[in-house]
């Protein structure tokens, strides 16, 4: 049989119906607090995203802004040989 020290001693080793309770309630705050860190933190990884695509943009239209300075440069220095040279001037 159990005797009222067994139970005494049992409800010193483990752990009673309320505490456990207690315990899950106590994990689901926890959770619920992670879970609102990582909103923001996936808020501030679209905030990033944004950001670099906006970079990525400006980096592409100054390659193309570049590239057409560049053929912009190439046919004045075929026009200031051909006027250097008296040559008639190309297109």
């Amino acid at each position: 049989m159990i005797t009222d020290g067994d139970i005494t001693k049992l409800k010193e080793t483990f752990v009673t119906k309320e505490e456990f309770k207690e315990e899950i309630a106590e994990v689901r705050v926890e959770i619920g607090e992670v879970s609102d860190k990582l909103d923001s933190v996936a808020l501030a990884v679209g905030r990033i995203e944004n950001t670099l695509d906006g970079i990525s943009g400006a980096i592409q239209d100054l390659r193309t802004e570049n590239g057409a300075g560049t053929a912009h440069l190439i046919r004045h220095d075929r026009q200031i040989e051909a006027l250097a040279t008296n040559v008639t001037l190309p297109n």
